[in-house]
């Protein structure tokens, strides 16, 4: 082995840290920048803040997880009539997650709605 091939997995390794933290570096100077803009600007910087809900989370998580789990279950039906194996699984999983996602969009909407008639 000549020393050459020694340091491929070497320049690897240290590549892919390097790209992390570059990664990183360059996400939040660009966010503190972003903020900075808008605090000169005079606007409120509560575009930012995330949904604190966790429950919220966990139930969209929870329904997108029931919804792939029910893909898998009618891809192997459609793995059984015929479909190829990984045309069955693979577009049951995203079609059923995706319209968990969508599920979970139109509960939360429907939430919205009512708790805004409330006020």
């Amino acid at each position: 082995m000549s020393r050459l091939e020694i340091l491929i997995p070497l320049f690897a390794v240290i590549g892919n840290f390097m790209a992390i933290i570059i990664f990183i570096y360059f996400y939040f100077t660009s966010r503190h920048r972003e903020r900075m803009a808008l605090i000169e600007s005079g606007r409120d910087a509560s575009i930012f803040k995330r949904d604190k809900n966790p429950s919220s989370r966990s139930l969209k998580y929870g329904i997108v997880a029931v919804m792939a789990g029910l893909g898998l279950v009618v891809g192997t039906i459609l793995d059984k009539l015929g479909m190829p194996e990984e045309v069955a699984y693979f577009s049951m999983v995203l079609v059923f997650g995706g319209m968990g996602l969508l599920a979970y969009y139109f509960l939360l909407k429907s939430r919205r709605e009512s708790s805004s008639d409330i006020l």
